[in-house]
């Protein structure tokens, strides 16, 4: 069956009628300014899925998504307050928490990417065959301020690497850019994100994945976090925004190609140019496929709690940090960087439903 545009809107709100007493009727919508660390890409289509199925709009919130390069410039625009909420990896402000700094007044409150999405690739016929093999290699990343750089540095550190010495790393942007940085030998090796590399690899690029090790594997990678005075002041702003990029997530999961195609309908300017239509929209729903694994991969045998993270998760980052030499102490208070308190009214809807909704659209 499928059904209108209105239709599925009218169906999306009652899922939370009854349930979280909010009203779009009853009071304004409240404009929230989300940062992204990078370019907005396909991976980010559960968002636009939220915002057409209305799932934003019934918990009174205006969503706009605002661009900077690297994770580590998105969570100052945080910190100043200048923005509500960014999306980054957890390391800079774990970084900033060590003796001798001022940590930054953040906490995230949504694990988002809930296993370690950042990758190394070289072209299949690149004589590197593993990261032991980049000593006097360029590297190249989207960004100097990514916020996974402490990681990398520390998986290159642990190789015997010193930075500057043995490798230096190269910002060359993402998608099309970087990867042409890449073929093109202006950098050995690019360190990306898995969603990044499925959007090229999809247009038939044979490109090869170097190992990692499985202790980097089992980090997780990004999240929401907002300003400590925002969790204060605003929890159920919070909570709001969670649900409904939860409901967005599972819309996405079980509607994929609707899920393209709708993000294409908030950013055309995203939708690739080259090949067939039936190509296009292949090449793209199997990047996003490969993006939406993470935010799936919830501990086996456990409910799926959209935004959770799991017990130890803050503390295996922490201990990775400081062994590798990028924390001077791992004696940090977790409590100051992260917080579950909202995943309960996250995850307050009607799962069900909203998978039969997702399950109309075409």
């Amino acid at each position: 069956m499928v059904i209108s545009k209105g239709s599925r809107i009218a169906l999306a709100a009652v899922l939370t009628a009854g349930i979280i007493g909010v009203s779009s009727s009853n009071c304004a919508a409240e404009a929230v300014t989300v940062g992204q660390p990078t370019n907005i890409t396909i991976g980010g289509a559960y968002f636009t899925a939220a915002m057409e199925l209305g799932f934003f709009k019934e918990e009174n919130i205006e969503p706009t998504r605002q661009e900077f390069q690297g994770g580590a410039v998105a969570i100052t625009q945080v910190a100043t307050k200048a923005i509500t909420i960014g999306w980054s990896g957890p390391d800079p402000l774990i970084l900033s928490h060590q003796p001798g700094r001022d940590p930054l007044p953040l906490k995230f409150f949504y694990n988002g990417f809930r296993d370690y999405v950042w990758e190394w690739v070289v072209p299949q016929d690149s004589p590197i065959k593993s990261l032991s093999d980049l000593k006097g290699k360029k590297i190249g990343v989207g960004a100097l301020a990514n916020s996974h750089m402490p990681i990398s540095k520390l998986i290159l550190k642990e190789k015997g690497f010193e930075l500057n010495k043995d490798y230096t790393f190269t910002p060359v942007g993402i998608g099309g850019p970087g990867f042409r940085a890449l073929i093109q030998g202006e950098v050995d090796i690019y360190n990306t994100w898995d969603t990044n590399i499925a959007g090229f690899e999809a247009k038939g690029t044979k490109l090869r994945h170097l190992p990692l090790d499985d202790r980097f594997k089992n980090l997780f990678s990004i999240g929401y976090l907002a300003h400590e005075d925002t969790i204060k002041t605003k929890p159920e702003l919070l909570a709001r925004f969670g649900r409904a990029v939860a409901k967005g997530t599972i819309a996405c999961g079980l509607a994929v190609e609707w899920c393209v195609k709708t993000f294409w309908k908030y950013h055309p300017n995203l939708k690739p140019r080259e090949g067939t239509e039936a190509e296009i929209l292949a090449d793209q729903t199997y990047t996003l496929t490969v993006g939406l694994k993470t935010m799936f991969a919830f501990p086996p045998g456990q409910p799926r709690k959209f935004g959770e993270f799991p017990a130890g998760s803050w503390k295996n980052f922490v201990d990775t940090l400081y062994e590798g030499g990028e924390l001077k102490s791992k004696d940090i208070d977790l409590n100051k960087l992260y917080t579950n308190e909202f995943v309960a009214a996250i995850n307050q809807f009607d799962n069900e439903k909203v998978e039969a909704l997702a399950r109309t659209l075409k």
